[in-house]
């Protein structure tokens, strides 16, 4: 039986992430007011507003990078991790074959990123929800470790595709 299921976590903001996107917000509408303020009554006043609707929008485009979906795909034994920004552009991160996987479990303080480890993380940053990892070996970057916010369904199924012997603290 073929396996095909989507998964879509929405990553929360931090403290900082929200007072850059604050910081960015008040800098380009201040800009924008500048460049209108100093070529006012000026025969340069056309630019000037255009420089203003350019700062703005550059500075709402800054903002929106901020808002990050990470969407889980679970196809057999494969699992997909795609970052989708503002809900336009998509990023592939990894295919993980779960044939491959060393060590699963939840996410604790002991779960550590060794020094030849790539990390790609995938979380979530909701502290109700729980994080796992994954350990495994990547055709391109070698020894990698997956940290993800997935579901109990998406867990549940990645479990089906693991290989017996790998031990995890679930």
């Amino acid at each position: 039986m073929d396996i095909f299921k989507e998964f879509i976590v929405k990553r929360e903001l931090t403290s900082n992430e929200k007072i850059i996107r604050l910081c960015i917000s008040v800098a380009s509408i201040a800009l924008g007011f500048a460049f209108v303020m100093f070529t006012f009554s000026t025969t340069l006043m056309i630019f000037g507003m255009l420089l203003a609707i350019v700062s703005v929008y550059i500075g709402w485009q800054l903002t929106v990078r901020f808002l990050i979906e990470y969407e889980y795909i679970v196809t057999n034994a494969d699992l997909d991790i795609d970052k989708i920004i503002n809900q336009s552009s998509r990023k592939r991160l990894c295919t993980v074959d779960l044939h491959t996987v060393s060590e699963y479990g939840k996410v604790t303080e002991q779960t550590a990123v060794g020094e030849n480890e790539t990390l790609v993380n995938a979380r979530a940053n909701n502290p109700e929800l729980n994080d796992y990892f994954l350990r495994f070996k990547h055709r391109e970057y070698g020894d990698c470790i997956l940290m993800f916010t997935p579901s109990i369904e998406a867990m549940e199924l990645i479990k089906q595709s693991l290989p017996r012997n790998v031990k995890g603290s679930l």
